[in-house]
């Protein structure tokens, strides 16, 4: 009996369990995309077999601490590491058994204690009683699988008993022809005209008396009406739907605003005011409700989202969950200490593996590494066709130093400002346009001015989705701002947008984030040519120091004082903000013809000098910093060091080949490498000096954002690199490509650059933590999956007379890239929970198994189980190790690639209506991995 128990809780069932669930979620996330969630979960995740899962490996992790003896001082960091995983489990039981959600719905002045819960139960009652029967568990209807259930109700009216027939999903003809035409015409207001609710099949039973009956459910809404069904002289009411719950106290809404793009009836954000009101305690406080603004009181925690259609009532959800949060977070900051704690101990196996490099490189003169990385840039040019003359460059340059408001109150200058702008509409810094030539993006900004009636009609947002390409009536990818508007000036997608930004973000689809993104952009164009964003005036005597806009009715207002001599030269009919803009406009606009920019330069010099004296200085930034900021603008430091970094890396990687696996290196090859390490290392200060000046230009050390987190990890990763350059270049070389592949994420954040207050929603510091993290892991496990490739091409290409060599090799290499996979899984792992934290911020949810979150724990699962080969005879060789990793690294392409662009459901999906095609040399490559794979193994396998 010892042995059997032994035998089970052994490192080699625990893995085949592990490996067993990893399949399990992994097939959960495949049935919720073919079906839906509410299928998933009562399949899989809410199924006892799937709870007893948890349980288990809860068990296995207890058992594991006492058999290797964890609790030894010098175990200590590895013990913290896995009690942490047992108070997730527990933390995750709490909040599944005792936590809950629900939705409060409140109209203006009016307060409620009401909550409906997010699950849908059974419930009936009838007219004149105030109480209401509800089934004991919520009750939900998979698309596949058993839906049978029986309820009994003992009421005042004698036994009530209720039997499922059958559940109809999206009943259409049978909605229209069973319900009223009021109720109908309510339901398509606020819904698709393809969708419908689902209808449900009852047996009513009462005093004998059968009758068979149709309750309709309509998911889109949070409080489902009851409605009144007849059996005999009785009348029953019956819903299907959330139950509503009492609070301990009550929300008074006091106001609420939904924020509007100007001139539009499209959303930009909301907020309630609400005062919380508890009798029990006397008590009573004002709160702000916003996209990560959240409500915290007695472990009760709301959160905006979302609000009536005549915006005079509000949507907040609710969750509870106090001691699974907490015992959850503390899981989450004990895991964060022990992969610390692991990863800078002198006991632990990470460093001891440190130790086994050392003495693999005392067994021979020198090393190999053999790594190809192709970039192809591709660089495309438009014909000039010079129609009409662009702005001069020097004229370009004196207005982009001008100061100008943002909507955040920040002052900075208009080339910043138009290199936004430009990045926002298009994501290029240089245009060619016919009629135009070639154009920066300070002179696309500056023309957008001048010329709007020209940029209406050219081709400047991209609509991916093949959907909002049928509504608007496109034929290919390209559109211009007019194609968004019918011949009323109307905006084709204003409905589609305002249900899209009603809905609550975690259950926004693929197309809600795509009409958001490009409603966005029309807007922002709008506001632009608009003169919206042009906020270079500053306000008389106003105490917020606030800038206006010349078509911004403040502009209107006559300028006195010291300023009024201004007019004895520009001989306005009225000294305004305004009538100066339109001089600067009519004059530039003949300037641009006579090369004359005599009157243009002047007028920007007034306003530098209005700027100047209506604003305290010590809010302004100097003209040395203004200088210092288009300078840095134009100099894209780090969105032309990505290509360096990448192209040092490759030639760094080929010279250490030849120099580490030659017996006796050139002398020209090793000068070679002197050089080329030079100019990484001169690539290394100049990316100092660009984060240097975004921190002396933003006022604040430059990590604040996600652009610049990453930036600070591709520096502190070059740092690391240089400190073993002695010791390794193929270290370098790595930290040089790895550099190269954070800076080439990070552009993708600044080139989507915050202008307006939509989405409030990812404004999360933790939001910024978690991406940073978790891609420098995806960047780690990548560097394991080329090494793991390496050994295998070693493997097959070992020569007889050279066996020991590159046996000596292959070790090596397995044993950094065992280093390297302890590292990608401890960041994977600690970037997915710190996405959890953010995810319970945003919406008070920090763990609902949607297809990211899986995929993200399953990569973890799965580089842990390769970790835990050494235990494990069967599979403690190299060779099965650098397998493990080629194969392994599939889960991160799932998640990083499938999960964002073939899963249509979930926050993460960027999918459309069609999807890419998954490429037919995607399919040889892999086909040629296995072959590759297979044939070492064979030839591995003879050799023994």
């Amino acid at each position: 009996m010892k042995q059997i128990i032994k035998a089970f809780f052994s490192t080699k069932v625990s893995v085949f369990l592990l490996l067993l669930f990893v399949l399990v979620i992994a097939a959960a996330t495949v049935v919720e995309e073919l079906y839906d969630t509410p299928t998933a979960k009562l399949l899989i995740y809410n199924a006892w077999w799937f709870e007893m899962f948890m349980l288990l490996f809860g068990i296995l992790y207890l058992v594991n601490v006492f058999q290797n003896k964890l609790f030894k001082l010098q175990k200590l960091p590895v013990l913290i590491f896995h009690i942490s995983f047992i108070l997730l489990i527990i933390g995750g039981g709490i909040t599944r058994y005792k936590g809950y959600e629900a939705n409060m719905h409140i109209n203006e002045a009016e307060s409620t204690n009401t909550i409906y819960t997010a699950e849908p139960f059974f419930q009936i009652n009838f007219p004149g009683d105030e109480m209401a029967y509800t089934s004991d568990q919520p009750i939900y209807f998979p698309q596949v699988g058993q839906n049978d259930f029986h309820l009994k109700f003992n009421t005042q009216q004698g036994t009530v008993e209720i039997t499922y027939k059958r559940y109809v999903f999206e009943a259409y003809d049978l909605f229209r022809d069973k319900v009223d035409a009021e109720v109908v015409m309510d339901y398509y207001k606020r819904n698709s005209r393809t969708d419908s609710p689902d209808a449900l099949y009852l047996e009513l039973t009462h005093n004998d008396k059968q009758q068979e009956v149709i309750v309709f459910y309509d998911r889109t809404r949070y409080i489902q009406p009851f409605m009144d069904y007849n059996i005999g002289d009785l009348t029953i009411e019956m819903t299907y739907g959330p139950k509503p719950m009492e609070l301990p106290f009550s929300l008074l809404l006091k106001d609420f605003v939904l924020s509007k793009y100007p001139g539009t009836e499209i959303p930009s954000a909301s907020e309630s005011r609400v005062l919380l009101i508890d009798e029990r305690h006397d008590y009573r406080q004002e709160h702000i409700l916003a996209k990560n603004k959240v409500l915290d009181y007695e472990g009760y925690r709301f959160f905006q989202t979302s609000y009536d259609d005549d915006e005079k009532g509000t949507i907040l959800s609710l969750n509870y969950d106090y001691w699974g949060t907490r015992i959850t977070y503390l899981g989450y900051l004990l895991m964060t200490i022990g992969a610390i704690l692991i990863l800078l101990s002198k006991n632990s196996h990470f460093s001891q593996l440190n130790k086994k490099i050392q003495a693999v490189r005392r067994q021979r003169k020198s090393l190999i590494t053999v790594l190809t990385l192709l970039f192809t840039i591709s660089n495309f040019s438009l014909a000039q066709n010079n129609i009409q003359k662009p702005i001069s460059n020097e004229h370009a340059e004196r207005f982009g130093h001008l100061l100008v408001q943002t909507y955040e109150g920040r002052f900075t200058s208009v080339h910043s400002l138009a290199s936004d702008v430009a990045h926002k509409l298009t994501g290029k810094d240089h245009f060619n346009f016919e009629g135009k030539g070639e154009m920066d993006a300070m002179h696309l900004f500056l023309d957008l001015h001048l010329d709007p009636n020209y940029w209406r009609n050219q081709k400047l947002f991209v609509v991916k989705e093949k959907s909002i390409r049928n509504m608007i009536g496109l034929s290919g990818k390209q559109a211009s701002f007019v194609d968004f508007f019918d011949k009323s000036f109307h905006y084709k997608l204003e409905q589609a947008a305002q249900s899209a930004f009603k809905t609550d973000p975690s259950e926004q689809s693929t197309l809600d984030r795509e009409i958001i993104k490009i409603t966005e952009k029309v807007n922002i164009f709008q506001m632009l040519i608009n003169g919206d964003f042009l906020k270079l005036f500053p306000v008389e005597k106003d105490v917020n120091n606030k800038w206006v806009h010349w078509r911004d009715s403040l502009a209107l207002k006559p300028l006195t004082g010291k300023l009024a001599i201004l007019n004895e030269d520009l001989r306005l009919q009225e000294l305004n903000y305004s009538n100066m803009m339109r001089a600067y406009f009519v004059s530039t606009l003949y300037a641009r013809e006579s090369d004359d920019y005599s009157v243009p330069h002047q007028l920007i010099g007034y306003i530098k000098s209005i700027q100047r004296q209506l604003t305290p200085h010590e809010l302004l930034p100097s003209e040395k910093k203004i200088g210092f900021e288009v300078l840095y603008n134009k100099l894209r430091i780090f969105d032309r060091l990505k290509f360096v970094y990448g192209v040092l890396g490759i030639i760094l990687l080929v010279l250490a080949l030849i120099d580490n696996f030659r017996a006796t290196p050139g002398r020209a090859n090793r000068y070679l490498l002197k050089v080329f390490t030079a100019l990484f290392i001169a690539a290394f200060a100049w990316q100092t000096v660009g984060m240097g000046l975004r921190w002396y230009l933003g006022g604040h050390a430059p990590w604040s954002n996600g652009y610049e987190v990453l930036l600070l990890v591709a520096w502190g990763s070059i740092i690391s690199g240089l400190s073993v350059i002695r010791y390794s270049k193929i270290v370098l070389a790595s930290t040089a490509i790895l550099a190269s592949v954070l800076l080439m994420v990070a552009g993708l954040s600044y080139y989507d650059p915050q202008l307006t207050n939509l989405n409030p929603v990812l404004k999360s510091y933790w939001l910024i933590i978690h991406v940073a993290i978790i891609t420098i892991g995806y960047g780690f496990l990548a560097l394991g999956f080329i090494i793991g490739l390496i050994n295998i091409c070693l493997y097959l290409l070992r020569p007889k007379g050279k066996s020991e060599l590159f046996s000596l090799v292959i070790k090596e290499l397995t044993l950094i890239n065992e280093k390297l996979l302890t590292i990608g899984m401890f960041l994977t792992a600690i970037g997915t929970f710190i996405g959890c934290v953010w995810a319970n911020e945003s919406w008070g949810n920090y763990w609902s198994w949607n297809a990211k979150q899986s995929w993200s724990l399953i990569i973890v699962l799965v580089y842990a189980t390769i970790l835990h080969f050494r235990y494990i005879p069967a599979l403690r060789s190299r060779f099965a190790f650098n397998v493990a990793t080629i194969i392994s690294f599939g889960t991160v392409i799932m998640t990083f690639v499938g999960v964002n662009y073939y899963f249509t459901k979930g926050l993460h999906s960027y999918a459309n209506d069609d999807p890419p095609i998954f490429p037919v040399w995607l399919w040889g490559t892999l086909g040629a991995m296995l072959m590759l794979i297979l044939t070492a193994y064979l030839k591995e396998r003879k050799s023994k």
